[in-house]
């Protein structure tokens, strides 16, 4: 199971960019942008450096990220039709697996940040769905990042998807997921997730 190199960029797309703040951002951009800061204060706080720190600093990355991300969703979305088909058990795991995926892949990765800057370009919103674009800004690229949210019930706006230089997260793993499953059994996604996790990648 390859993942592309755009599941690389979406930790560094809220967590190693220090963000340009407009004046008039909406709710849904200023609750983004709360995550955010969460993140760069960890990073950058100097009692959680170094490397007898890193379960501290982890499991503090950990809780802020999962403030934002709807895990559930993205589990849901991920395995598409293939979702109605397992049972509450079931989902509940995946979930957990899907969720520890992503923390075991790239939390390491993000420890080595760098300063650069996200640029909010536009939002979409509708009823209870939204869409904020931005683009984070190197020395030498711009890479185009948008953020897919919706509004849960405790009014909290939640990322349920990301679309990384036209690429969908949610749409490239359900590709995946979809492909494992018309060749083996969903045991074996399950199994080969747990090796994913256990290798941190």
């Amino acid at each position: 199971m390859k993942f592309l190199r755009s599941m690389f960029l979406i930790f560094f797309a809220i967590c190693i960019f220090t963000p340009t703040h407009h004046a008039d951002a909406s709710p849904v951009q200023e609750q983004l942008k709360i995550t955010i800061d969460k993140i760069m204060e960890i990073l950058k706080d100097p009692s959680f450096k170094g490397e007898e720190q890193a379960e501290e600093r982890r499991a503090s990355l950990r809780k802020v990220i999962k403030e934002r991300f709807s895990f559930d969703k993205m589990s849901q979305l991920s395995l598409g039709r293939h979702w109605r088909e397992r049972s509450d058990e079931e989902k509940k795991v995946f979930i957990d697996l899907f969720g520890q995926l992503l923390e075991a892949t790239y939390i390491s990765k993000i420890e080595g940040y760098t300063d650069e800057q996200v640029v909010y370009v536009k939002e979409f919103v509708k009823k209870k769905k939204a869409q904020v674009t931005t683009k984070i800004v190197t020395k030498t690229i711009e890479i185009p990042i948008a953020y897919r949210m919706y509004n849960a019930k405790d009014n909290s706006w939640m990322i349920y998807d990301l679309v990384i230089e036209g690429v969908s997260l949610v749409g490239n793993y359900r590709s995946q997921f979809d492909n494992i499953l018309q060749r083996d059994s969903y045991d074996k996604l399950v199994e080969q997730l747990k090796e994913k996790i256990e290798n941190g990648s």
